[in-house]
């Protein structure tokens, strides 16, 4: 849980940021779930997948490679800090 917490904590006051005051809540809520439906659906599906026409480890491959992308992701977010926000 203390995983959780370092990621969750900083992702609930950063997503809000990326939107303007006119639609926030709308914009953060959307994109947390839709990447949670993509990451809780097609992950376990491409993962067994893989794993059945490789191997077994393909799994543990796979969730390397997607930290990379989130982590490219991650650092391609632009700072918010001095950005008027009903102007975003």
């Amino acid at each position: 849980l203390l995983c959780m917490g370092i990621i969750y904590g900083p992702a609930g006051a950063y997503m809000p940021e990326l939107f303007g005051t006119n639609m926030r809540y709308s914009g953060a809520g959307f994109s947390y779930n839709l990447g949670g439906v993509l990451g809780g659906a097609a992950a376990p599906l491409i993962v067994t997948a893989l794993a059945e026409a490789y191997s077994p480890s393909v799994g543990g491959w796979f969730m390397s490679a997607m930290a990379l992308v989130s982590l490219a992701c991650v650092l391609a977010l632009p700072e918010t800090a001095e950005r008027d926000l009903d102007t975003v």
